[in-house]
């Protein structure tokens, strides 16, 4: 298989990745709200998630506890969208350039910023369990070794782009 096909490929999976990450924000999003009114809905708020403990105990806390989550899918939905700009306008033959060194280095920042959210909220739901007994439900946090790694290709895209630049003049 030929790296355009590949490429093609990858486009299309960030494509469904960017359309079914809106749809699950915007999902959360609904959900919440019809919950506001109806109790019911936070015990299985978006695909299992149990937050009824949350909202009876405070609805700020619920609140935040839900506004994490739609920032979290939303990030993601962000970076998915830079993925397709990336991969849409990436060209093979003269891939360093200015264009896809900014999405690289938006999606690690944006990557870091997911981290910091996911940290919040497991301290969050960390100090509510530890205080108000109630179970804490974590979110993985793999996201800042991921974002490192995003980086230093960005770097690397970077140096990439100097050496092309110096090539270009050479010739």
């Amino acid at each position: 298989m030929n790296t355009k096909r590949i490429l093609k490929i990858l486009h299309v999976f960030a494509w469904i990745a960017l359309i079914g990450l809106s749809i699950k924000a915007g999902a959360i999003i609904i959900s919440y709200l019809i919950s506001l009114g109806n109790e019911e809905v936070a015990k299985d708020l978006y695909e299992g998630m149990n937050l009824i403990a949350y909202k009876q105990n405070s609805l700020v806390h619920y609140s935040i506890i839900v506004g994490y989550r739609i920032i979290q899918f939303s990030i993601q939905a962000y970076i998915a969208f830079l993925v397709v700009k990336l991969l849409s306008n990436l060209n093979i033959n003269k891939p360093f350039n200015a264009n896809a060194l900014k999405w690289m280095q938006t999606i690690s920042y944006s990557l870091l910023l997911m981290w910091a959210i996911v940290v919040a909220h497991n301290i969050h739901v960390g100090i509510l369990e530890a205080t108000q007994g109630i179970k804490a439900t974590l979110i993985p946090s793999e996201f800042v070794l991921i974002a490192g790694i995003v980086y230093v290709f960005s770097l690397l895209f970077k140096r990439g782009l100097e050496l092309q630049y110096e090539n270009d003049l050479t010739i």
